[in-house]
């Protein structure tokens, strides 16, 4: 049984730009344009490819040299969204929007940056790490990029909510969850393998899903400052309404000496239960003003 506390703006859409999830998205698909633009301009102008992925690729993945990071620290972020190969954008996409509309769904939109975010990041300085320990005197020429951590962190935090999830249901009863996760995870480590510094940012980045969900459910939400960040960074290019008196309040319910129209809510046990499931899947604070006033005024008549 999942746990669910949908205080998002709604469900999944392509055409909702205020989806969190869609703006992953967004950004995945941008940086991929921004690289394959600038490496055209390599390929066109007869350029090696190698001085593309040294000039400009090096400048937005995470290098595993510690003193280039300290030159380059912005690449800590970028390097969650940047990939070069096609199959691999479609296939991120893919994944992406499978269990970041799971999370979303389960737990709500203010979920989903907090927790791709998270687990790319500790993937990243994971990396860091593991390319010192394993590899300590090539690490000038070893780069990461932390899309599928961010992904594995969204799988491990849909998986933890409910892993007996079933997809594709007409199909002998559906596949679980957890079946679908634990095979994007083999895929994953089936390179790592391969390569034993992608050991730990692989692991990095589903342990963080898992832990981060397990905090939501005891109450402590771990994300909800970025939120309230990326929330005050938006209302600074988001103009303030004008407040004023209107015509129609000046006219009608402040003149003379009676007391204006005061609308009386509409009390029944039907509405009383509506708002109480409410209450109980986002909590009293996602109540209107007007469910709040029922409430208060049910409360009085002891309905």
């Amino acid at each position: 049984m999942g746990y669910r506390d949908n205080t998002g703006s709604g469900r999944s859409n392509l055409l909702n730009t205020a989806n969190p999830l869609v703006m992953l998205i967004v950004l995945q698909i941008t940086f991929f344009i921004l690289m394959n633009f600038l490496k055209s301009i390599y390929v066109f102008s007869r350029i090696p490819e190698e001085q593309f992925y040294r000039n400009m690729y090096h400048w937005f993945v995470m290098p595993g040299d510690p003193a280039k990071f300290i030159t380059r620290p912005w690449t800590l972020i970028t390097m969650q969204f940047t990939e070069v190969k096609l199959i691999m954008v479609i296939s991120n996409l893919i994944w992406l929007w499978t269990f970041g509309h799971l999370v979303q769904d389960l737990v709500g939109n203010g979920k989903i940056i907090p927790i791709y975010l998270y687990s790319a990041t500790l993937a990243g300085f994971a990396f860091l790490v593991s390319a010192n320990v394993f590899y300590p005197g090539a690490t000038s020429s070893m780069f990461f990029s932390g899309t599928i951590s961010g992904i594995l962190g969204l799988a491990a935090a849909a998986t933890t909510i409910s892993p007996q999830y079933k997809f594709f249901p007409m199909i002998g009863g559906g596949i679980p969850l957890w079946i679908i996760s634990l095979v994007y995870l083999l895929l994953n480590l089936s390179a790592a393998f391969s390569n034993p510094v992608l050991l730990l940012p692989v692991a990095a980045g589903g342990l963080t899903g898992f832990f981060y969900i397990q905090m939501v459910k005891k109450g402590n939400d771990p994300g909800e400052w970025l939120n309230d960040f990326f929330y005050r960074i938006s209302s600074w290019f988001t103009p303030a309404k004008k407040k004023g008196i209107s015509t129609r309040q000046t006219s009608f319910y402040t003149q003379g000496s009676k007391t204006p129209f005061v609308k009386k809510p509409n009390i029944t046990q039907q509405r009383i239960d509506s708002i109480l499931d409410k209450i109980n899947q986002k909590g009293y604070d996602q109540l209107t003003a007007d469910e709040k006033k029922v409430l208060n005024e049910a409360s009085k008549k002891d309905l």
